[in-house]
């Protein structure tokens, strides 16, 4: 008897990944409201050429049409047409980086930005996220669009140890489940203890962390 294959790799460089088709909760209907919803004119731009696919960094690794610009821009239209706004679209809309990469390789001149500027604020206006979420992104903005914010987290924490590190990335804790997960920072988190000073640098004004990826 043979067994059955498993599933494959989830990494996906070119072609027409698989699409997740497992129902999924409707968190608006309709999907957008009438202040500002996403430009149909830029809808119709993406002729589906798939230039976009080998820049676009959440393709790359999940191999997700609907996590790809072209499937993205392929939900917002539905949701435009009438469709309703699901927690599967709000997921793959969210976990678009915003690094516009596929807009330099869009042969079409796709404004895929304003598409994303725009659909995410009607999301914001339409759906009620959990309450973690809600606290997480509240702290996020207070802390990280500001120096000051950025200054007093700096002062408080400082570079994590090792020991801190491995400690905040095993679960199961309060960061699983966030978008991202706390645990899939880890290999990015700052390094812990001095570095090597540039040849030239001028006296040290205070500690400084880096993020070792994109």
């Amino acid at each position: 008897m043979t067994a059955a294959p498993g599933p494959g790799p989830r990494r996906t460089l070119l072609g027409m990944p698989r699409v997740r088709e497992t129902a999924s909760p409707v968190l608006a209907d309709p999907a957008f409201d009438a202040l500002r919803p996403p430009d149909p004119d830029l809808l119709d731009d993406c002729v589906h050429c798939g230039f976009c696919l080998t820049t676009c960094p959440t393709y790359q690794l999940w191999g997700e049409e609907m996590d790809s610009p072209r499937g993205r821009i392929d939900q917002i239209r539905s949701a435009a047409e009438g469709a309703p706004l699901t927690a599967a679209t709000v997921g793959h809309l969210d976990a678009c980086l915003g690094c516009m990469a596929c807009v330099t390789s869009c042969p079409s001149g796709v404004r895929y930005d304003r598409l994303l500027e725009q659909t995410r604020a009607q999301v914001e206006r339409r759906v009620t996220r959990p309450r973690r979420d809600r606290a997480l992104r509240a702290l996020i903005f207070a802390l990280f669009p500001t120096p000051t914010g950025c200054a007093c987290c700096a002062a408080r924490c400082g570079p994590p140890s090792a020991r801190a590190r491995s400690a905040w990335c095993a679960g199961p804790g309060w960061w699983d489940g966030s978008a991202p997960s706390w645990r899939s920072c880890s290999p990015w988190l700052p390094r812990s203890g001095p570095g090597s000073p540039c040849p030239g640098a001028p006296r040290r004004r205070g500690p400084a962390a880096r993020w070792w990826g994109c």
